[in-house]
Formats: C-alpha cells, sequence, structure tokens
C-alpha cells in the first residue's frame, strides 16, 4: 500500500511540474539521443506523451506540431524558466494587500492561486471581476515585472 502512495505522491509532482511548464519553451531528449525544443503545448498524464509546439529537431527540421511518445522520452529539459510562482505570488499578494492568509490559496496543480474563492490568479494573468480584482491585477503587473527585471 505505501508503494502506491508514494507512485501517486510522484505522480502528482511530476503533474504539477508539467502544468508549471505548459506554454514554455523545453527541450525534450529522446532515447535514441534525437531532441527537439519547443514550446510544451500538452501532455497525456499516463502515458507522457507530450506535445510540443513550433520544434526544432536536433536536425535542424523544423515542424508546426510533434507529438512524442511517452516510451521514447529520455529527459525533459527546461529552456525558458517560468516568471509566475504561486507560492511566491501568494505571499506577495498577502503583504502588498495584507490580506488574512486563509483568504489566499495555492493550488499547485495548476499553479494558481486563489482569493476569497472568487479571484484566480495564474501566469496567464487575473480571472475576476471587481475592485479587489482591479487591485490584484495591478499587483500581478508589478510582481510579473519585477520576476521579468530579475531574470
Amino acid at each position: 500500500m505505501r508503494l502506491v502512495n508514494s507512485v501517486s505522491i510522484a505522480g502528482r509532482g511530476i503533474t504539477q511540474e508539467l502544468n508549471k511548464l505548459l506554454d514554455k519553451k523545453v527541450e525534450v531528449r529522446l532515447v535514441d539521443g534525437k531532441s527537439y525544443v519547443g514550446t510544451l503545448l500538452g501532455y497525456d498524464q499516463s502515458a507522457l506523451h507530450i506535445i510540443l509546439g513550433d520544434a526544432e529537431s536536433s536536425d535542424g527540421r523544423k515542424v508546426h506540431r510533434v507529438i512524442i511518445a511517452g516510451s521514447r522520452i529520455s529527459e525533459i529539459l527546461v529552456v525558458e524558466r517560468p516568471l509566475f510562482d504561486a507560492e511566491e505570488f501568494r505571499k506577495f499578494l498577502i503583504e502588498r494587500l495584507n490580506l488574512p492568509p486563509g483568504s489566499v490559496r495555492v493550488i499547485p496543480e495548476i499553479n494558481a492561486v486563489t482569493v476569497y474563492e472568487r479571484i484566480k490568479v495564474t501566469e496567464s494573468g487575473v480571472e475576476g471581476a471587481g475592485s479587489l480584482a482591479q487591485k490584484i491585477f495591478d499587483i500581478y503587473q508589478e510582481y510579473i515585472a519585477m520576476k521579468k527585471r530579475s531574470a
């Protein structure tokens, strides 16, 4: 039973990391030595098949989309570091708006933050309406600008 739990926890960790890499540039190395660099568009959690967009193979061939079977993948390297870190943004937001810590929650599976269960913040932006959502959007822009300067 513990082995199943360990595998389950490891699977969640991989899923969380892959979710953070969606829409980011990655290099996928295959077991045969070939590699692709492209934007991670999606993946199949069970078999780790992945889809890259605007990819280039190690032999210089450019393709619009490539679907790679999980069994062929040796490793996935991060070429582009994600700017948005949900846990870091949660702390930044609580500090800037003086919010009660329980009102701001991290959803690690999708690298997102929710505020009062109404407003969601991801690397793509802020989803919600009203004056609080606007304040959060302003802080989000400040946070992203700060991360870009330090990158």
